[in-house]
């Protein structure tokens, strides 16, 4: 780390080995590949930080002010519960502005973790549709199998002939 980013805090180092607990600086390197160049300027003005922000409950408090900081405002406290503890354990002074802020902050993580539900259900009943989608063919290659029908009728009926090897296997395992 730089002296631009010692304003933000240390983490101790095992806190970062163990938990990720970091935050990583990125620049860019200039390199001359070939020829010359006199009049230099300089790219270390390009920079980008990353913060790694910790998820879940069960974590222990950051050795860094600023990570600490980040992970109390994107909890799942209250917005009243996330202005106590930026008034009480960082010293902010809680405006107008800044309560606005935090309310809009909330009101978008509640609309993010609702948005994460739903897709969550979505994807879980396309998936729930495809299970038993499979699961339907696979007993209707049995069905056929248990009425003499070749492995050959059965691909030609649209089965693929690892489904029929499948439903083969699941019903000489259920005999």
């Amino acid at each position: 780390m730089d002296a631009g980013l010692s304003n933000l805090g240390r983490a101790e180092m095992s806190n970062t080995e163990e938990n990720g607990d970091c935050i990583e600086e990125i620049s860019l390197e200039r390199k001359t590949v070939f020829g010359s160049k006199e009049n230099l300027y300089d790219v270390d003005l390009m920079k980008g930080i990353i913060i790694h922000i910790r998820g879940g409950e069960k974590k222990r408090e950051s050795g860094n002010r600023l990570i600490s900081m980040l992970e109390n405002l994107l909890s799942r406290r209250s917005a009243d519960e996330k202005k106590r503890i930026l008034t009480q354990e960082y010293g902010m002074i809680m405006t107008t502005e800044l309560d606005g802020r935090i309310k809009t902050m909330c009101n978008l993580s509640e609309y993010m973790i609702e948005r994460g539900i739903e897709e969550g259900i979505e994807k879980g009943i396309e998936r729930g549709i495809e299970k038993g989608i499979e699961k339907e063919r696979a007993n209707a290659i049995e069905r056929m199998i248990k009425a003499g029908a070749t492995k050959e009728q059965i691909v030609s009926y649209g089965y693929t002939r690892e489904e029929y090897a499948e439903a083969e296997r699941l019903l000489y395992l259920n005999v």
